[in-house]
C-alpha cells in the first residue's frame, strides 16, 4: 500500500468542491474480481517460502449473507476458510480481517501464513472479503465494516464456534472491526485480541498529519475511532507495529496500546519494518512464535 491517507486527506481539503462522500471512499480502494486465484494470484501483500504454503491445501470458498442493519438490504459477501470446516466447532479458530488494499487473493498469504501457527492446520483461520472487495457485493463503509465482520462472526457461530475458542486477528483497516466487535458484541466474545500497524482514528490522522487547524468532522463523515473503542475491550490484547510505518504511524499504535485496560497486553514494536512487512521483519519463525505464545497464554 503505497498510498498514503493523509495525502488523499490533503489533496482534497485543497479542492473547494470537494465532498465528504468523494473523500470517504477514498478510504476503501476496493478492487473486484471475477473470480479468485488464491494460491495462484502472483501479486499478493507478502511473498513466503513455499514451506509456509499449505501442503495438502485445505481451503474454502464461502459465500455470507452481510444485511445492511439501516437499509435492511443483503449483501453476499465472500469468506476463505482454510482448514477443516468439519472440526470448526472443536477448533480454535483465528478470526482474520484484512487491509485497506485489494482482496483476499492479495491477502492469501498472510493466511497461509497464519495457517502454519503451531503446525499446518492445528488452528482454522477465516478470512473476509468486505463490501466491494473480490467478489464481494456492495460498496464498503464504516458501518459495513462492522457489519461484514458480524456476518463472519455469524457464519463461525453456525458452524458450531464459540468465542472462547476464537482469536480476533485485525491488520491495518481490518483492526477497525474486529476491536469494535471485541468491545461492543456481547454474544461473541474471543479469547483474545491482535491487532497490527492499525491506525488510532481519523481525528488523530487530520489533527496529527496536517499543518491544518482542521476538524475532521469538515472533511469527512469517517470516525474509525480505534483509540476509544479500545477501551471497552476486556480480552488480552497484542500489538504489532512497525516503527518506520510510514503509512500509519507508530504513534497510532502506541495510543491505543495506551488506552487498552483490559486483562492482559503485550506490545511488538519491530526495528525497520514498514507498515506490511512486520511478518517479514520479525522473521517468519520469530513472528508465528510470538503469536502461538499469545494463544496459549
Amino acid at each position: 500500500m503505497k498510498k498514503v491517507l493523509i495525502l488523499h486527506l490533503l489533496i482534497f481539503i485543497c479542492l473547494p468542491a470537494c465532498k465528504k462522500v468523494s473523500l470517504d471512499q477514498l478510504a476503501f480502494p476496493s478492487e473486484k474480481l471475477t473470480k479468485y486465484d488464491f494460491e495462484k494470484y502472483d501479486d499478493p501483500e507478502i511473498i513466503i517460502p513455499p514451506n509456509y504454503l499449505p501442503n495438502p491445501l485445505e481451503q474454502y470458498l464461502i459465500k455470507i449473507p452481510s444485511i445492511d442493519n439501516e437499509s435492511g438490504e443483503v449483501y453476499n459477501i465472500y469468506g476463505l476458510y482454510m482448514g477443516d470446516t468439519t472440526n470448526i466447532s472443536t477448533d480454535t479458530i483465528i478470526y482474520f480481517c484484512h487491509g485497506q488494499a485489494r482482496h483476499m487473493d492479495y491477502y492469501w498469504t498472510r493466511q497461509a501464513l497464519l495457517a502454519h501457527t503451531g503446525g499446518l492446520y492445528n488452528y482454522g483461520v477465516f478470512m473476509i472479503d468486505y463490501r466491494g472487495y473480490g467478489m464481494s457485493e456492495g460498496s464498503s463503509t464504516e458501518q459495513g465494516l462492522i457489519e461484514d465482520a458480524d456476518a463472519g462472526i455469524d457464519w463461525l457461530i453456525s458452524k458450531g464456534a464459540s468465542g472462547e475458542k476464537t482469536v480476533y486477528y485485525g491488520f491495518s483497516l481490518g483492526a477497525i472491526p474486529l476491536i469494535h466487535r471485541a468491545a461492543y458484541r456481547s454474544d461473541f466474545i474471543p479469547s483474545k485480541l491482535i491487532i497490527e500497524s492499525p491506525l488510532a482514528s481519523v481525528d488523530n490522522i487530520t489533527q496529527s498529519s496536517t499543518l491544518l487547524n482542521t476538524d475532521s468532522d469538515f472533511i469527512t463523515s469517517l470516525d474509525f475511532n480505534n483509540v476509544e473503542n479500545i477501551k471497552e475491550v476486556e480480552v488480552p490484547l497484542m500489538w504489532l507495529h512497525g516503527k518506520e510505518d510510514s503509512y500509519v504511524a507508530i504513534s497510532n499504535g502506541e495510543l491505543i496500546y495506551d488506552n487498552y485496560s483490559g486483562q492482559y497486553q503485550e506490545a511488538w514494536r519491530i526495528d525497520s519494518a514498514d507498515h506490511a512487512d512486520v511478518p517479514l521483519k520479525m522473521g517468519l519463525n520469530n513472528y508465528i512464535s510470538a503469536f502461538l505464545t499469545f494463544i496459549r497464554k
